[in-house]
């Protein structure tokens, strides 16, 4: 993160809180070339995840969920298993 003040590339976190909606990050930076402090807002960024099948169409990632499960049966049929991060 870039200082403000003196515009040296390098700075370390303080402290570190979500605000109160929790759709952010609050963090309390200090800059290590002129130690003055700073405050920055991070957000996290939704990217859409996007699985491009092999006819070339693409499905969206509320379709996505259904993929991995319609996965998961044809695997375990076939003797393979595969384990999904929740987070779908």
């Amino acid at each position: 993160m870039r200082c403000p003040f003196c515009g040296f590339e390098e700075s370390r976190v303080i402290d570190s809180r979500p605000t109160d909606e929790n759709e952010r990050i609050r963090r309390r930076r200090e800059c290590i070339k002129c130690g003055k402090r700073f405050t920055t807002y991070e957000t996290i960024e939704d990217v859409p995840i996007i699985v491009i099948k092999k006819d070339k169409s693409r499905i969206l990632s509320h379709e996505v969920r259904e993929l991995m499960s319609r996965l998961r049966q044809r695997s375990s049929s076939r003797g393979a298993f595969f384990s999904f991060p929740r987070g779908e």
